[in-house]
């Protein structure tokens, strides 16, 4: 089987861009530039080449590019630079068909961002997003993430910040609690089983072009016992166009849910069957899934970008016995 959420043009672009890699690199030396951590491409990096310690070349990378040094070069290293990111330098025989670049730090802007106050409670985490695990809300319940409350004390949650891509068409959607029940992992196998559904919010919107953090104040509070877990899902309800008219956008213009590095075990979702596409019709944990294929037929653990969770945080406060 194989997961719902993987975009199979996503893949076939990758595999067609490393062979174009390959390909090139026979013939001329060729790079690619991705984030050491989220595996996601970085365009606009500054490279710059060097012979005898004397600058001979400079030029930028594209987003998705294969990046090709001009044969008729005579070069003996090479730099990379970017902002945010570490500055690297490499001789001309270390260069490799992938070079990878190292963030400086975390930033506001690539980050579920939280500013901690007294008493106050986050359920969820906050990592950086991995851009090319974004994937698109739907009106069927496909995925969600578990949030567990993990303090000794009753907390009272009264707030949802979830982060989104670009928006490219007026979004109307609702976000959904349920209560549910997980099993016991089983060869890399377990998943969840719906009791009810907790709360509901009413039909919201998100504007053309709006912010990628979306904050919901909710009217009526939620509790959660120590211990106890909620499973948030978004589910969508419709598009619009400029004169407020139903439509049905492409997956690339669709509004797509960010995902971020994870390590916990926390992201359900459902699965399809490769041969009938059918989807499952439970919604299994996926980065159980994953440690236990990698550990079982690779024996080694996956790369920490492939460990994700919906980019989701409840906000609350203790309740003080």
């Amino acid at each position: 089987m194989v997961f719902k959420q993987t975009s199979f043009t996503c893949i076939m672009k990758t595999k067609v861009l490393l062979f174009l890699l390959y390909f090139n690199s026979c013939f001329s030396q060729a790079f690619i530039t991705l984030d050491n951590d989220t595996q996601d491409f970085i365009e606009d990096v500054n490279y710059s080449l060097f012979f005898n310690k004397k600058l001979v070349f400079k030029s930028v990378t594209k987003n998705k590019e294969i990046t090709k040094i001009p044969s008729e070069i005579e070069y003996d290293s090479i730099t990379l630079s970017k902002i945010d990111f570490q500055t690297i330098g490499l001789p001309k025989n270390n260069i490799d068909s992938i070079l990878y670049l190292r963030k400086k730090a975390t930033y506001l802007d690539e980050v579920v961002v939280s500013a901690k106050k007294e008493n106050l409670i986050i359920l969820g985490e906050t990592n950086r997003f991995v851009k090319k695990q974004s994937r698109p809300i739907v009106k069927e319940l496909e995925y969600g993430i578990l949030l567990k409350n993990e303090n000794p004390q009753k907390v009272s949650i009264d707030k949802i910040v979830f982060y989104t891509d670009k928006i490219y068409h007026k979004t109307a959607y609702k976000i959904n609690f349920y209560n549910v029940a997980e099993t016991l992992p089983k060869n890399g196998n377990q998943f969840i089983t719906f009791r009810d559904l907790v709360y509901s919010t009413d039909s919201l919107i998100i504007n053309k072009n709006a912010s990628s953090k979306n904050e919901i104040f909710f009217e009526t509070e939620l509790f959660l016992e120590p211990s106890a877990t909620l499973f948030v899902t978004i589910e969508l309800l419709d598009y619009y166009d400029e004169s407020d008219t139903i439509i049905n956008p492409t997956i690339e213009n669709s509004t797509k849910l960010k995902f971020q590095m994870s390590t916990k075990e926390n992201y359900y979702s459902r699965m399809s069957d490769f041969f009938t596409k059918k989807l499952s019709d439970n919604l299994f944990n996926i980065n159980v899934l994953i440690n236990y294929d990698y550990a079982n037929q690779f024996f080694k653990k996956p790369h920490k970008s492939m460990l994700v969770t919906p980019a989701i945080l409840l906000y609350g406060k203790k309740i003080k016995d």
